[in-house]
């Protein structure tokens, strides 16, 4: 695509030479990760971009959006494209896997388990990538989306070297996209807590809000057959105990039809973090040399992986939610009691059939 048939929207604080670096990397857009998409409106037909390199995607724990905090999108600077320009470069692209998938409901070290993956293997780290979420959003209400949805994988499965792999880890509220990603194959594990402490979690100081709002709960009672008779669904306790069941309803579901995806419970990660090596393994990761690694690891396994800014570690985390459930536990039992209902499981010391241990 030449300049003359693509334009910059938004150049306010952009030097000529930035535009020359612009134009120059998008003829390379199909394979060099250098232009990552941050935001689109499809409506508007306008997607942003930021110009990254390898440390900027290294330090950007959580890159929702661009920012100067700890964790927050690092770039050199922004613009806007015609996301009609960006679906033309991409329209004949076949997407050809390079990515591997971190699916998960949410507080359960999901960032951490991708930083400790970045430690051993050469992958290029998407946390919480936004477009993943829009493309979501968009497929839930609109059929024959096929050019946009190719245009947003291939997006995301760019890399910097040959033995590089994407590692997307998007927010739960993706994890519909797992019968688009199934169908290509891409390797992937779904991350997951026990009920009883997804339960504390959500039911932690804002998270309260966090859950109810996280889904429709009465679309989820008729996903199992149940009514608002039945349960109910004011509780933050069941809100959360729905949405769990509801994820692992569809793990089992994909599962059963192959080995492509694994789960893998956060209390196994947290009680050995050396599972990584057979999880990339499975994500068919390669591994790379890294002087630095267990250095890094243990400072990862002793800080806040979202933001690096507080120590925080397995005992920290285990005593706040232990609290957590005594101060709750008869909404807890109850909710624990109706899961084995609707799962058809014992809950004690469950495990999925096709689980990493």
């Amino acid at each position: 695509m030449t300049e003359n048939k693509i334009s910059i929207k938004k150049s306010d604080n952009l030097s000529h030479q930035d535009h020359k670096n612009i134009f120059k990397l998008l003829k390379t857009i199909k394979t060099n990760p250098s232009l990552f998409p941050y935001e689109l409106d499809i409506e508007k037909n306008k997607i942003n971009f930021v110009k990254m390199n390898k440390t900027h995607y290294r330090k950007s724990f959580f890159i929702l959006a661009p920012g100067k905090g700890p964790g927050h999108l690092k770039s050199d600077f922004s613009f806007s494209l015609n996301f009609s320009d960006i679906k033309n470069i991409f329209k004949d692209m076949h997407y050809e896997n390079k990515s591997a998938i971190i699916y998960n409901h949410g507080f359960c070290c999901g960032t951490l388990l991708s930083r400790l993956l970045e430690e051993s293997f050469d992958v290029l780290s998407l946390k919480e990538p936004p477009l993943i979420n829009t493309l979501k959003h968009h497929l839930d209400n609109n059929d024959n989306a096929e050019d946009i949805k190719n245009t947003i994988f291939c997006l995301h499965n760019r890399i910097f070297s040959n033995r590089q792999r994407v590692l997307w880890k998007p927010s739960d509220y993706a994890f519909d996209l797992i019968k688009h990603t199934e169908l290509l194959s891409i390797p992937s594990v779904y991350l997951y807590s026990p009920l009883r402490e997804y339960i504390a979690s959500c039911s932690k100081e804002k998270r309260t809000e966090w859950i109810k709002n996280r889904a429709d709960y009465k679309k989820i009672l008729n996903h199992f057959n149940l009514s608002e008779d039945d349960i109910d669904i004011t509780k933050t306790a069941n809100q959360a105990m729905l949405y769990w069941c509801y994820f692992a309803k569809k793990f089992n579901y994909f599962s059963s039809k192959g080995n492509n995806i694994i789960a893998l419970n956060s209390e196994t990660l947290l009680d050995n973090h050396k599972i990584i090596y057979r999880l990339g393994k499975h994500l068919k990761l390669n591994k790379r040399f890294n002087f630095f690694k267990h250095r890094n690891i243990d400072k990862l396994l002793n800080t806040y992986s979202k933001t690096d800014d507080y120590q925080f570690n397995k005992e920290i985390r285990s005593d706040l939610i232990k609290k957590i459930i005594q101060n709750n536990k008869k909404d807890i039992i109850e909710a624990e009691f109706v899961a084995e209902e609707i799962l058809g499981i014992n809950i004690k010391g469950f495990k999925f059939e096709n689980e990493i241990f």
